[in-house]
């Protein structure tokens, strides 16, 4: 990596590129769709290199130096241009799963059962829920006793016998009757 490329004599770089990649491919035991996607991905960078030496020399290196005004865009666009290859995409893709996967199998799974704060509060929450029940029996008896009540002692008979109870008997005497009826007057 150390030698530069030379644009005369292009087979003895691919030679050199070759070997590269066999020593790269040793060490990092690729496989081979991975060492295929690799290459490929090598050569595409490698030729676009090329083509920006070979338009700078055309240019009499000019290119390399920014005149007022203008920026280095030429460079960026360039870069974006080279595609990623698939297989390595792919790969990368594999190793987020498997680490996904690996990390939601090591997560500790939460019991409330054995959990004394989760019990604490489902012991609070039934409490409150017996409170509720007794609450609504004891409301809904002291109703009922009520309405019993209101049944029994306030019926129509027990009105019209209410009602009756001013009125004047037949075994009274017309003179006090007379007398009350004037007195209420007053």
């Amino acid at each position: 990596m150390g030698k530069g490329i030379d644009p005369k004599n292009p087979a003895a770089d691919i030679k050199r590129e070759k070997s590269l990649i066999k020593t790269h491919a040793e060490t990092t035991e690729l496989l081979d769709g991975e060492l295929d996607a690799l290459r490929s991905f090598c050569t595409i960078k490698i030729s676009k290199m090329r083509q920006q030496l070979r338009s700078k020399q055309a240019d009499g290196g000019k290119s390399g130096k920014l005149q007022p005004g203008f920026t280095a865009k030429k460079r960026e666009t360039s870069d974006l241009n080279c595609i990623v290859p698939d297989q390595l995409t792919n790969r990368i893709r594999l190793k987020n799963i498997r680490e996904t996967v690996k990390q939601v199998t090591e997560a500790q799974l939460h019991e409330p059962s054995v959990c004394p704060d989760c019990q604490k509060k489902q012991a609070e929450l039934a409490k409150i829920a017996f409170l509720r029940r007794k609450k609504m029996l004891m409301e809904s008896a002291l109703v009922q006793e009520k309405l019993e009540e209101h049944i029994y002692s306030r019926d129509v008979l027990t009105r019209i016998g209410e009602a009756l109870e001013s009125f004047p008997r037949p075994s009274e005497d017309p003179r006090n009757l007379w007398q009350r009826l004037k007195g209420q007057k007053m």
